[in-house]
């Protein structure tokens, strides 16, 4: 036990101190000011997975082949449901919660608004990271955060790079892999909005 205790924390605390990092790519957060709504939605299309930089085809198809060989076809299609509703429901419920909940008073995030900006989650990157009782490596996520125009999205106002979100941090990890990364959007977008609230102020 000592030495898996050990070898967690190997594992684990070099990320401890890895924290979201932001860069404005283009645009500025001036035309934002006095909003107090946005809408959020999420866009998968330009997601890669893991070091080789997966499509998330490749992804699936991977943890499809795994489940498979390890608890049989039918779990490896559950599993692929639950990745589905991870995106359409777990993901966006997780990034409009922590969004509110660390952005205080100030501006409201809803997935089903009509304000005339949204925020559009762009995740370029996922490594899932893997569980494994005492030893784990947690989710990581590369997302890009885009402020368009709600009548026209193809009008971007501001949009920002986030690197190195973190999922996963609690001790006891997270055993399932879908729950580990949607935890890695919901680090990513509340350090996000506290990165808007400084740059609205």
């Amino acid at each position: 036990m000592k030495t898996k205790l050990i070898l967690a924390l190997l594992v684990v605390s070099p990320l401890l101190g890895f924290g979201q990092k932001f860069k404005i790519l283009s645009g500025s957060f001036e035309p934002l000011k006095g909003e107090t709504e946005f809408n959020v939605q999420m866009d998968y299309s330009q997601v890669k997975f893991y070091k080789e930089n997966m499509t998330e085809k490749q992804y699936i198809d991977k943890r499809k082949k795994e489940i498979t060989a390890d608890k049989g076809a039918a779990e490896a299609d559950k599993w692929l449901s639950d990745w589905e509703r991870t995106k359409s429901v777990q993901i966006v419920d997780k990034v409009v919660a922590v969004t509110n909940k660390h952005n205080g008073k100030d501006h409201k995030y809803s997935a089903e608004g009509d304000a005339k900006y949204t925020l559009v989650v762009r995740p370029q990157w996922v490594d899932p990271g893997w569980f494994g009782g005492a030893v784990k490596k947690p989710s990581q996520l590369n997302v890009i955060f885009d402020f368009v125009e709600t009548a026209n999205p193809s009008k971007v106002i501001v949009s920002v790079n986030c690197t190195g979100a973190i999922g996963d941090m609690y001790p006891m990890g997270i055993a399932n892999t879908n729950d580990r990364i949607a935890e890695a959007f919901g680090q990513g977008s509340a350090a996000f909005v506290k990165f808007v609230k400084k740059n609205l102020k």
